[in-house]
């Protein structure tokens, strides 16, 4: 099947055949392989994860966007990604404790509260991500 990985960033993948893709889903996690019915959903804040053909896979972390399979193409759109080799450990632990300590405010409104919650979620599975062993 093919797998094309978008962002407003930058094209991670483009039209890249794989064996399985694993999607953080709004359904939970979902695992695709060759001659999947079509459909389409929404991503969240999650460890994603492909295996090309005879490699081990590879995994990243992506944020809310959405995804579609259509005949033997998955396309992945998601507002941030990263592959487990781009994560910057300190850097997440600097933006969980940021996040962390804006979430102790007690004047944010729901939109803040929001916001920084799912900063600390970010970051929480960045650190998650690069800890494991895969």
């Amino acid at each position: 099947m093919n797998l094309t990985i978008l962002s407003p960033e930058r094209q991670l993948l483009e039209i890249v055949q794989v064996d399985e893709v694993t999607l953080p889903t709004s359904e939970g996690e979902i695992q695709i392989l060759p001659g999947h019915a079509g459909m389409v959903g929404t991503l969240t804040t999650g460890v994603f994860s492909y295996r090309l053909k005879s490699s081990p896979p590879s995994f990243g972390v992506l944020t809310s966007g959405f995804f579609e399979m259509t005949g033997e193409t998955l396309t992945l759109m998601a507002e941030t990604l990263e592959f487990k080799g781009e994560i910057d450990v300190a850097r997440a632990k600097k933006a969980e404790k940021a996040a962390e300590e804006i979430l102790r405010g007690a004047n944010l409104d729901e939109h803040q509260f929001k916001k920084y919650q799912l900063k600390l979620q970010r970051a929480l599975v960045r650190q998650q991500l690069v800890s494991k062993e895969h």
